[in-house]
């Protein structure tokens, strides 16, 4: 069985620890929000889950704003 470089792996670690912290961050605000922008609540849930690095970041800039809607 083949072992991973070192240098990769150490590329590796900083980008999966930033990944999970922000989906920490988004299932923390995701819990105490009630208005979502675009989408409801549960599809913001599902894209900050499970698309790797954009789905959180792309619900920490748009999923989170909240327009006065007349």
């Amino acid at each position: 069985m083949k072992t991973l470089d070192p240098t990769i792996l150490a590329a590796l670690i900083p980008l999966l620890l930033l990944e999970i912290t922000l989906k920490l961050i988004c299932l923390r605000d995701w819990l105490k929000r009630e208005k979502f922008n675009g989408l409801g609540r549960i599809p913001w849930l599902l894209i900050f889950l499970f698309v790797t690095l954009f789905g959180p970041i792309a619900y920490l800039v748009y999923g989170r704003r909240e327009y006065d809607r007349y």
